[in-house]
């Protein structure tokens, strides 16, 4: 089930391009500014607190967990020059040229992302179950945004529309794969590591969503709006969770 809600934001955000024309700049900056705040709030408010919590029979040391946090934080920064910054919104004008740094950068970052969602059930636990679920819900509301720039700018390119599918498509099963190999290589028990590379990932990419200024360094009223309701929607996830 995990795999196919992981599909779902994907092609949520083909329908959104195909049928509801929303991948004007202008309404994908809107919904950037909603997934940043949304991802901050569960990042800061159950996310990050629950990987300091200490767990029987297992020690991570909070200079260890700090470091692997600072190390996806700069992963993060080190995949944006392929990228180009899609991740926060960023899409580029590419004229008939096929973006394959751009496509690679993406694939690379929903890979990482999604290793960390593997399960390994000999160490399976109450507190691994819920950062799943908070993680999970993080990756899809992430990655909607992401597909709607990505293929709207491969369609203002000039690309075929079969051929942008088709370069979604591949986006769309990195996370499966990301979560699949990790759960099955046995990587998931360092699922702790790679949250808290995740987090890092996270936490580079919503305060860029946030802090980038518009012209004048003004903050327009439809974006705060959306933050605003990002942030009270993921303040209201994690209390309804818990």
């Amino acid at each position: 089930m995990d795999y196919l809600v992981l599909l779902s934001s994907i092609a949520l955000g083909a329908v959104t391009v195909f049928w509801l024309r929303l991948n004007d700049p202008r309404h994908v900056k809107v919904l950037n500014a909603f997934t940043g705040a949304y991802l901050l709030t569960l990042v800061m408010m159950h996310l990050l607190p629950d990987l300091y919590e200490p767990e029987p029979g297992l020690v991570l040391k909070p200079l260890v967990i700090g470091g692997f946090i600072l190390f996806g934080f700069f992963l993060q920064i080190a995949m944006d020059s392929f990228s180009m910054g899609i991740e926060h919104g960023h899409a580029h004008e590419i004229h008939g040229r096929m973006a394959f740094g751009i496509l690679a950068g993406l694939c690379i970052h929903a890979f990482i992302e999604a290793m960390a969602l593997g399960q390994s059930p000999e160490h399976q636990t109450a507190h691994d179950l819920a950062a799943h679920h908070f993680l999970l819900v993080s990756v899809v509301v992430h990655n909607y945004p992401i597909s709607i720039a990505l293929l709207g700018m491969l369609l203002q390119s000039g690309m075929k529309k079969s051929s942008a599918l088709a370069c979604l498509g591949l986006f769309a099963i990195m996370a499966p794969i990301g979560m699949f190999t990790s759960t099955h290589t046995g990587l998931a028990v360092y699922s702790r590591y790679l949250m808290a590379i995740v987090i890092g990932i996270f936490m580079h990419i919503s305060t860029m969503i946030l802090f980038e200024s518009e012209d004048r360094h003004r903050f327009p009223i439809v974006k705060m709006i959306a933050v605003i309701v990002g942030l009270l929607l993921g303040i209201a996830s994690v209390i309804f969770e818990s």
